[in-house]
């Protein structure tokens, strides 16, 4: 019988998952497909109770479900547990098991960080699993920087990091963006992409992959400095999933090629 699986979120029409897992299936010849399952939050909870029966295999799990997921499960694993966040479901025999892959894509696209002081900008679910991943690959500090400070407050009480306002221009060795400011279409750039503060650092991350090259990452680029795209974080955290659901290593170089593809 053909495995279920699929993106859940709300919307999620828009998502490139299904293309990268689909390939991976059809790679591997397994016997599976990856689908949309674009669900509004009040209907979450029936729609979770469906996964254990129909059944669904295994999901990957979009805004605005990250948080609100974990409420239906039965097993969350100690990652997604302190992130505090899931953006991947296993069906196992009807019981469903959480976990974050989030973090290790994050980290496989960003390289080491040990030793080093990242600046990540933004404080939502995507903030929550760098932080961690930056926080175990042994950075010397993580400094979450938001425009509503209360909230990074809040965040670094919880994973163990350093908190600041976004017109503070907290200096550091690597930094991340993960805010919606892209997807917003503010005209005007953040304070954060200006020249003079992107040059202090060595790295510059961007987790957006529309446009794949942002204005941040476009200011970066022009100074001099080592940039990297989103999409490497949506391709590692797809890998990650993969191997959770089937046991199998995923063909990472054909879900690199069809996601290049269709960005």
């Amino acid at each position: 019988m053909t495995k279920k699986y699929g993106i859940l979120a709300y919307p999620a029409k828009h998502s490139l998952s299904p293309v990268m897992h689909n390939a991976a299936f059809k790679a591997l010849d397994l016997d599976a497909q990856y689908g949309v399952y674009e669900i509004v939050p009040e209907d979450l909870r029936d729609f979770m109770e469906n996964v254990r029966h129909e059944p669904i295999s295994g999901l990957s799990v979009s805004l605005p479900h990250k948080e609100m997921v974990r409420l239906y499960l039965d097993v969350i694993d100690e990652a997604a547990e302190e992130i505090g966040a899931v953006n991947t479901v296993a069906n196992n025999g009807g019981r469903l098991y959480g976990h974050n892959t989030d973090w290790m894509g994050a980290m496989k696209a960003l390289g080491s960080v040990e030793g080093k002081r990242v600046v990540v900008l933004g404080a939502g679910g995507s903030a929550r699993a760098v932080i961690y991943g930056c926080l175990r690959g042994g950075a010397e500090s993580v400094v979450v920087a938001n425009r509503t400070v209360e909230r990074a407050e809040q965040l670094a009480g919880e994973l163990g990091c350093e908190a600041a306002g976004l017109a503070e221009m907290v200096e550091g060795d690597i930094l991340v963006h993960t805010t919606a400011a892209w997807t917003l279409g503010s005209a005007e750039l953040p304070v954060f992409c200006s020249e003079e503060y992107v040059r202090g650092f060595e790295v510059v991350m961007d987790i957006a992959y529309k446009p794949l090259m942002t204005p941040l990452l476009e200011m970066a680029d022009k100074a001099g400095i080592k940039v990297v795209t989103g999409e490497k974080m949506l391709l590692y955290q797809a890998v990650e999933q993969f191997k959770l659901w089937t046991d199998e290593e995923a063909p990472v170089e054909v879900m690199r090629e069809v996601l290049n593809r269709n960005i």
